[in-house]
């Protein structure tokens, strides 16, 4: 393993320094708005140092927000799904956590899809394995919703806050067998 005292005179540190400095690229868009950041630190700052370190910070497409906002006011499953397919197409996004945003949004309408609630409600399947393809995973999605909808029927589980109850009941009953990550 080479390190920095391998790089033993001042001339080899300069060329690689430059180098390292121009092949630099993490999260470029977002590096740069924080490195230029000059008003008072805040919650949302502080959020997207985080999220930067982490490397989790999402790109938004353009209009996804309004879409999201539209399908607040005017819930359809066709617009659910045009947003969960931009979700998808945007960097930081899989399947559980587009649903995750689809729930805030429409909580009556979409719930999380989340590997402790899926085998906690599918009694034959142990490990939820989320597919590549994207249309695959779009049908996943809203067929789990369709047996969801149908197990909070039968057990009396409020949807709107099935996701969670079920997330929990699954953690307080299953605590010992692990999740895969």
């Amino acid at each position: 393993m080479r390190k920095l005292h391998h790089l033993a005179d001042e001339k080899t540190i300069a060329k690689k320094l430059e180098e390292a400095r121009a092949l630099y690229k993490y999260q470029d868009s977002l590096t740069n708005e924080l490195d230029n950041h000059r008003a008072p630190f805040d919650e949302n700052t502080l959020l997207k140092i985080v999220l930067w370190k982490i490397n989790r910070y999402p790109e938004i497409a353009d209009g996804l927000l309004d879409k999201i906002n539209e399908l607040r006011r005017n819930y359809s499953e066709a617009l659910a799904e045009e947003i969960l397919v931009l979700l998808l197409d945007s960097k930081g996004f899989d399947l559980p956590m587009a649903s995750t945003v689809l729930s805030f949004a429409c909580p009556e309408h979409c719930q999380i899809i989340d590997q402790r609630v899926y085998r906690f409600i599918y009694p034959d399947q142990h490990q939820f394995k989320i597919p590549y393809n994207k249309t695959e995973k779009i049908k996943l999605y809203f067929s789990y919703l369709q047996h969801l909808k149908e197990v909070c029927r039968q057990y009396g589980i409020p949807f709107n806050q099935a996701d969670r109850l079920l997330y929990q009941l699954d953690k307080m009953e299953n605590k010992d067998i692990k999740i895969k990550y």
